[in-house]
């Protein structure tokens, strides 16, 4: 059995990337920590060090370039010729009899470590590509969820925030067509694709003009960056190339210079750096934890960077200088060329043909990567118990970012650190990394004296679908700290912990808004019929977010609400109570709510109308065609679409 041509060459060009990629992609890294860079030079050095690597070794072999440490993969050796004894020798006059030539065990045990060896590049590649192939489905499973999770957007085409966006279009020149949408399931805006911006409802009621200007800014310097494809490539290149650890860092590095950059870009165009500071400070408030799940172009997903990036708004040498980045562009390109030049390439041997054995020195080489790593990593390990909390803090979320297992146990021992903010480094470094080890020690933070640390501790376990005790969640739903019953709360939900219903039940009438919100969701998440009269009471809560989130809840419980309620609720001085309110009456056919959905129809916000007037199409009675006719007069063109649709439609 021998490998074919093909997987042998796999092999060789799969070894030859880790080589190449972990020159550029350490070059990248050492000069990037040793100098100051602006934001646009060091975004420029990780992208060349991150595509380079995948075309370096293709060039060097298809302009056959030699290099002195050039490495070759050794080829099974033809099945080495049987063993014959040779005939004892006999008088002629007798008959050689048992003399016949037999095959020595020593043949047949060399034949077949022949055909293993010969087999090895095909086992080896055939488990990349089984792991590679895994890992990306992964990530294609998790944008299917988000995109799932983002299903309810509705499209944002009129109102102070659509004028916007157009005007900063117009004046920053930007001609490609951006569709607007407004989402519920999101803390932070985030840019989808190339051509849309989904920002969450807090936008509208929380944020001033000036800052719905900047932050619209923010998410149209990300489209106009392309940084979704950029961070969609950069994730598939690190689950495809799973074995080289630099990858992680480097998609880590253009998620935070993609933040910066868009910040610069909105500052110019807006002339406002103040108000999008305002804007981030904001929009930390809204944010407990990332909903998303997959690395995307947003103006708060990583809340870890607020406090830099802040500071560096308000600091006047925050733009980036033209000539800087042209600089380094082309230092990188005389790196890749150096590297295509003299860096070592593993090619295939040649089948059938002894291959010399590699020397000690070419081994050596070929663990470089592996050697540097492991040296960063040690080094960083030790500091976890320097005498400064600042540099064991630094330490701890450098070891996350790095991504190596190794440093999962040393930072367990950390989370006892006398320094809450190092514990709460800690915690985010090992959420990071994801490993199960971590989720006892973690839990165990749960008893935090310090508010931010048990924050962190629930957001971490977030991470984690399987293994996570719920009881030490459930006590924390009695915490004095708001911020971490609401976390305790998002944490069950995501858990999908079905005998926490009672406790989430009594939090509807918390003092706080936020955490009356997430218990009244997360009870229409868990499916909790029991609850129904618990939510039915927060239709009449003081707070609109959370009148709307019971009537999502009921709805998704598929509870029962008084029509008298239903009506009442369409003359909320909230626009999405009102909106909702008018869906469900569509829904559940609810004949007495026909005069006031007409009254909708004149609703001072376009999507109430266009809300009532499709509402008005699922009830079966004459009074609602009536209606629906009346509509068509309407100077709102969605009106009167939905009107037509509607009255085309069997109710």
């Amino acid at each position: 059995m021998s490998a074919p041509p093909i997987a042998s060459s796999l092999l060789a060009w799969l070894l030859t990337y880790l080589i190449h990629s972990t020159v550029l992609l350490g070059v990248a890294w050492l000069v990037t920590r040793r100098r100051r860079l602006e934001p646009a030079a060091v975004e420029v050095l990780w992208k060349v060090a991150l595509v380079a690597g995948l075309v370096t070794g293709t060039i060097q072999s298809r302009l056959q370039l030699g290099t002195h440490t050039a490495v070759t993969l050794p080829a099974a050796a033809s099945p080495a010729a049987p063993i014959v004894r040779e005939p004892a020798t006999v008088p002629s006059n007798e008959s050689p009899v048992g003399t016949t030539g037999t095959t020595s065990p020593t043949s047949r045990t060399s034949t077949t470590s022949a055909a293993l060896r010969a087999a090895l590049p095909l086992l080896t590649v055939l488990l990349w590509a089984a792991v590679a192939l895994g890992s990306s489905l992964y990530y294609v499973a998790r944008r299917l969820i988000l995109v799932g999770r983002l299903a309810d957007r509705r499209t944002v085409s009129d109102g102070p925030l659509a004028a916007t966006l157009a005007e900063l279009q117009r004046t920053t020149g930007y001609r490609r067509r951006v569709q607007l949408t407004m989402a519920r399931t999101i803390s932070s805006p985030v840019a989808l694709g190339l051509s849309e911006i989904c920002v969450p409802e807090l936008a509208l009621s929380d944020l001033g003009a000036e800052q719905q200007r900047s932050m619209l800014a923010h998410e149209l310097a990300h489209l106009a960056r392309r940084d979704s494809l950029w961070l969609a490539g950069a994730s598939l290149v690190e689950r495809c190339f799973f074995f080289q650890p630099l990858n992680r860092l480097a998609r880590r590095e253009l998620e935070t210079t993609a933040e910066y950059l868009s910040d610069e870009w909105a500052m110019r165009k807006t002339g406002s750096a103040v108000a999008l500071a305002k804007c981030l400070a904001t929009v930390a408030e809204w944010i407990q934890a990332s909903p998303l799940g997959v690395p995307v172009a947003g103006l708060a997903e990583r809340r870890s960077l607020l406090v830099s990036r802040i500071s560096r708004l308000l600091d006047d040498a925050r733009v980036s200088n033209p000539a800087s980045r042209r600089g380094w562009a082309v230092a990188a390109a005389l790196s890749v060329a150096a590297t295509i030049a003299a860096a070592p390439r593993v090619s295939q041997g040649v089948a059938g043909e002894a291959s010399p054995p590699v020397p000690h020195s070419a081994m050596r080489r070929g663990g470089t990567a592996t050697t540097e790593d492991t040296t960063v990593v040690r080094a960083l390990i030790a500091r976890l118990k320097d005498e400064n909390a600042g540099v064991r803090g630094a330490a701890a979320r450098s070891l996350g970012r790095l991504g190596d297992p190794r440093a999962v146990p040393p930072l367990i021992d950390v989370l006892a650190d006398s320094d809450g903010e190092v514990r709460s480094a800690a915690v985010e470094a090992l959420a990071d990394l994801g490993d199960a080890r971590a989720i006892g020690p973690i839990a165990g933070l749960l008893k935090d004296p310090v508010a931010d640390v048990k924050r962190n501790a629930l957001d971490a376990l977030s991470h984690f679908d399987r293994g996570v005790p719920t009881a030490p969640v459930l006590a924390l739903l009695e915490d004095p700290n708001a911020d971490v019953r609401h976390q305790a709360i998002e944490l069950l939900d995501h858990l999908h912990a079905r005998s926490a219903t009672g406790a989430v039940a009594r939090l509807i009438h918390d003092p706080s808004p936020d955490v009356r919100h997430s218990a009244v969701a997360t009870l229409g998440n868990l499916g909790a019929q029991s609850a129904a009269p618990a939510i039915t009471e927060a239709l009449s809560d003081a707070n609109a977010d959370v009148r709307e989130a019971a009537l999502g809840a009921l709805d998704d419980l598929k509870a029962p609400i008084a029509e008298a309620t239903l009506v009442n609720l369409m003359k909320d001085p909230s626009a999405d109570v009102r909106q909702r309110a008018a869906h469900l009456a569509g829904e559940r056919s609810v004949v007495a709510a026909i005069p006031q959905l007409r009254r909708l129809i004149d609703d001072p916000r376009g999507d109430v109308r266009e809300g009532a007037t499709e509402a008005l199409g699922h009830i079966a009675d004459p009074a609602a065609r009536q209606a629906l006719q009346a509509a068509l007069q309407s100077p709102d063109p969605r009106v009167r679409r939905a009107a037509a649709e509607a009255l085309g439609q069997d109710p």
